[in-house]
């Protein structure tokens, strides 16, 4: 009797851990680590929180399962495409097993994949284990580009462009829902073949233009100014998520009381607002001073190599990243992707310029766009601490090989 019933026991227990894991994902995915509770999934399955302390202790035991759960189905991935004999193949079979995950996921044969934006942010005893497992994953992401045929894809670069095929892939939550789950693998040949040949045209050279000088020198005195405020909320929402960077911490990073934030400040909500429109701006200023190049590939050039040096050297004040509309609230999550796409479409428009006259070569306007979105967006992630440092090497190992292609010399 009793090896009937474990077997069915057992079988419950795992289909009420799976459920649960579903739910939290969800919560994961909308409310980010800082909004991340018990009571949160509990209310999501419409049960006690009690009950899924028998599961899961603590709310950083459920948050670390769900990104190992997250990260097991990565390595599934980079499982199918270790198979294939050459790092374009590799590279190929590994976004076209995302996206296919992807598929599934919209048609509901698959739970959400949880983000990996706040990893980061979980303490106690799981966050050692998450951090060297989400490593781990980097490294082998690496080797998918790794050829004794291509010695000039050093270690470093691998590891860059591994981070930035992560960033590429995770950031199509923000746009994947436009397309209908049986175009999917089409958008993964697509979104492949930007990664693998680039952008330019053949012929076309790396330009050899003086970057634009963006955003304004952050005042070196002690005047609190709405400037500062804008730079230091940034900062720290790019850090700790948006509901990790506190009102406290923000007027701690600027050594003022709240008080002051408050004197500058409606609310952090405001704040936040406020960051997300300056980003905008800079792109904006970007996009507007690179239109009077002479081809769509320097515009397109001028604008992202720009913004990526910008956002990686943090002189005048980094922008916002993609993944801090993690946890936002969610009126100002849809404002906000909205103008994300709006930015897109009009890259879009540059990259469709560049292929009627020649300099780009023909790509699929739009994913491309988003592509190149998360080039300069992301380019302040090769430095964990997040802090202004030494670019030299960023434009070799990360922004020419973004632009031109993975694997050119």
């Amino acid at each position: 009797m009793t090896a009937v019933v474990e077997p069915k026991a057992r079988a419950r227990y795992a289909a009420k851990r799976d459920a649960i894991m579903g739910a939290a994902t969800k919560v994961f995915n909308d409310h980010g680590v800082s909004g991340f509770t018990l009571a949160a999934v509990a209310k999501r399955m419409d049960l006690h929180p009690v009950s899924l302390t028998y599961y899961f202790k603590r709310k950083e035991d459920l948050a670390a399962a769900v990104l190992h759960e997250t990260m097991a189905r990565f390595n599934a991935m980079l499982e199918q495409a270790e198979v294939e004999t050459t790092p374009a193949a590799r590279l190929r079979a590994f976004v076209a097993a995302y996206y296919e995950t992807r598929r599934r996921v919209a048609l509901g044969q698959e739970i959400p994949l949880a983000p990996f934006s706040e990893i980061s942010l979980i303490e106690g005893e799981q966050h050692q284990p998450l951090i060297e497992a989400f490593t781990g994953l980097y490294i082998r992401i690496g080797r998918l580009m790794k050829s004794p045929d291509l010695p000039w894809i050093t270690p470093a670069r691998r590891q860059a462009l591994a981070r930035l095929v992560v960033f590429q892939l995770t950031w199509s939550d923000a746009w994947l829902d436009s397309y209908e789950p049986e175009d999917y693998a089409r958008v993964a040949a697509r979104v492949a073949d930007v990664m693998i040949g680039g952008l330019a045209a053949d012929g076309q050279a790396w330009p050899d233009l003086p970057l634009l000088p963006l955003g304004s020198p952050v005042a070196q005195n002690d005047e609190v100014t709405r400037d500062r405020f804008l730079v230091a909320a940034t900062k720290l929402i790019n850090r700790e998520g948006y509901r990790g960077a506190s009102v406290d911490k923000i007027s701690a990073e600027l050594k003022v009381t709240k008080g002051s934030f408050y004197h500058h400040n409606a609310d952090k909500d405001e704040l936040a607002a406020a960051c997300f429109a300056r980003t905008f701006e800079l792109v904006d200023d970007a996009k507007r001073r690179a239109g009077a190049a002479d081809t769509g590939w320097n515009r397109l050039w001028l604008a992202v190599v720009s913004l990526a040096m910008h956002q990686a050297s943090a002189e005048g004040g980094r922008m916002l990243r993609h993944h801090a509309l993690a946890a936002v609230p969610h009126p100002m999550r849809r404002q906000v992707l909205v103008r994300f796409q709006q930015i897109a479409h009009s890259f879009a428009g540059m990259i469709s310029d560049g292929v009627a006259d020649g300099s780009v070569r023909p790509v699929d306007p739009l994913l491309a766009a988003q592509l190149m979105m998360v080039v300069f967006n992301a380019s302040l992630a090769l430095d964990w601490r997040n802090q202004p440092g030494d670019v030299t090497g960023l434009m070799d190992a990360y922004v020419r090989p973004a632009l031109l292609g993975f694997f050119v010399e």
